[in-house]
């Protein structure tokens, strides 16, 4: 039986008692404790056999709160790194400890690996009741089941990243990637750069590469006299067409993904010959913030967004009909790799 299909009416006809009853032993209600054990077993048994999960948001209403909220992140399998040599992760767990404050919740790390996704463990959340809430960092495009769990009632917030489009029926606080984007173009076009080399992460990071590459196509439709070269880099750098600047009417800039690539393709340039920024003007459009930083970038506040993705998940367990959805802006800063003006 389907997890749609299947309701408590179903759970107490197949246990043969009140719905009353299936319900105070599934949220283990105070009550709970007069049904005797083998009315217990067996309810819990029939509720396994349907595959049955309590509305969360019903259940909040009799159950007591565990206290938690999970932060659930992508494990070293899909990162292909440690994931705490990411400085946006480690930003933004900071904005979450701000965000939660002095209140009563506590934060329960969760890795999203193969078996999270194949066993539903996302639905495991709800019936265990070990968490209140779920904030999801680095969620991708293609991750079509997260709908299930958020139907069912359970409370999630994104960050960051999202599992679909912007429009799509998620809670959620990203940074404002296509705006972004969009002002690091808008940068190089003001310096007057017309033939540009747009350099995209094929990797992981798919959801903010589909916004970055929205703001792009919509400042090529808007500018016909802009040339602009879409180039895939998914190994590093090593993929840089650097030939391409020894030919006629060669990129004047460099529009990187994130300021790791930017300063990578610095590197193979330098090696070739190239000087950033005599030669060409490089700009990044994601980035952290950095005291050492050198390459004029967008700069993306993964602080903020942490924090008011802790407020929010927070408002959500109290408040099932709560609705967030805000992008964070960014800000452009201009350093070595740009021409002081």
């Amino acid at each position: 039986m389907s997890l749609k299909k299947c309701s408590i009416r179903d759970v107490a006809a197949l246990a043969g008692v009140s719905i009353s009853t299936v319900s105070r032993i599934l949220n283990n209600h105070e009550k709970a404790k007069t049904i005797p054990p083998e009315v217990h077993k067996r309810v819990q048994e029939c509720a396994r056999q349907l595959e049955y999960v309590p509305n969360a948001n019903a259940r909040r209403v009799f159950s007591h709160r565990a206290g938690i909220i999970g932060l659930l992140v992508p494990s070293y399998r899909q990162m292909k790194m440690h994931i705490f040599e990411d400085g946006h992760l480690r930003r933004l767990i900071s904005g979450i400890e701000e965000g939660l404050g002095e209140n009563k919740y506590r934060l329960l790390l969760i890795f999203n690996d193969e078996q999270f996704q194949e066993n539903r463990e996302y639905m495991s959340l709800i019936r265990s009741q070990d968490i209140d809430g779920l904030l999801v960092w680095g969620a991708q495009p293609d991750e079509e089941y997260w709908r299930e769990p958020v139907e069912a009632g359970l409370p999630v917030v994104f960050a960051v990243t999202l599992p679909g489009k912007p429009e799509a029926p998620f809670n959620y606080v990203i940074n404002a990637t296509r705006e972004g984007a969009r002002r690091a173009l808008q940068l190089l076009l003001d310096r007057g750069h017309r033939r540009i080399m747009y350099l995209r992460e094929t990797g992981k990071a798919r959801f903010l590469v589909e916004q970055m590459d929205l703001a792009v196509r919509e400042m090529e439709q808007q500018r016909p006299d802009l040339k602009l070269e879409w180039v895939d880099i998914s190994r590093k750098c090593e993929d840089l067409p650097v030939e391409r600047f020894r030919q006629p009417q060669p990129p004047t800039a460099i529009l990187s993904y994130n300021y790791a690539m930017a300063g990578e393709a610095i590197g193979v340039l330098a090696a070739a010959g190239y000087r950033v920024p005599d030669d060409l003007e490089v700009v990044s459009c994601y980035s952290f913030q950095s005291e050492k930083g050198w390459v004029s970038t967008i700069v993306v506040d993964d602080f903020e967004i942490g924090r008011l993705a802790a407020e929010a998940i927070q408002k959500l367990i109290e408040q099932p009909d709560y609705r967030v959805r805000l992008e964070v802006p960014a800000e452009l800063i201009q350093r070595k790799t740009t021409k002081a003006q």
